[in-house]
């Protein structure tokens, strides 16, 4: 192909166009991906927020219960998985945010090749 050189060159061109849709294929597929993770994510954190609640609810019914030492207990220990249970959720909603970061920046990046 030495006597075609624009041949040549075109035939770079296309090889390397293929190269590129099919990396855009693959981003667009990496960030379905990400953005049904952070789905599944969104919704174990509601469903941990309607267990939070349905608890927190159980321990002011409980603490309406005439005082025993029994009830203080299990109140107290209540509180405790309350506590630690919110702490997890901030976890949670910690690695959903940056989840969809994430996924922002390789919609961002996909974008800029798109339109280069």
């Amino acid at each position: 192909m030495a006597t075609f050189p624009c041949l040549e060159e075109l035939a770079m061109a296309t090889n390397s166009r293929s190269l590129f849709d099919g990396m855009m294929i693959y981003f667009e597929r990496e960030m379905m991906i990400d953005l049904e993770f952070a789905a599944d994510l969104h919704n174990l954190w509601v469903q941990f927020i309607n267990r939070t609640n349905d608890r927190k609810l159980f321990i002011s019914e409980l603490e309406g219960v005439p005082p025993s030492l029994m009830s203080y207990n299990y109140c107290q220990f209540l509180h405790q998985i309350q506590e630690n249970d919110f702490i997890k959720m901030l976890e949670l909603r910690k690695m959903i945010t940056e989840t969809y970061r994430q996924m922002h920046k390789k919609i961002d990046f996909a974008s800029v090749m798109k339109n280069m």
